[in-house]
């Protein structure tokens, strides 16, 4: 006579369940990887002006694709620049 664990169905949809949220973790990646900000969102921020942030476009030390005549940042180099703009602010 076999036995058979009585757990082992709430452990297989545990294993499920586990899965799912591995995967949902892994979704806000993606989609911020397509997001896009204009000049305008990226100086709401940074909290710096539209010119400065432009003129720091123009200047390479942020990143940006520039699609017909606008700019538009990408979130992870938005982020890259935040640490970097800040600290170029107080730079002489």
């Amino acid at each position: 006579m076999q036995t058979t664990n009585p757990f082992q169905t709430i452990l297989d949809e545990l294993g499920e369940v586990k899965d799912l949220l591995y995967s949902l973790k892994k979704e806000p990646d993606i989609e911020l990887k397509k997001k896009l900000y204009s000049i305008k969102e990226c100086s709401e921020i940074l909290k710096l002006d539209y010119q400065t942030v432009r003129s720091h476009i123009l200047k390479g030390n942020i990143k940006a694709e520039q699609i017909g005549r606008f700019y538009r940042v990408n979130h992870f180099d938005l982020m890259d620049a935040l640490n970097e703009v800040k600290s170029l602010k107080y730079r002489r």
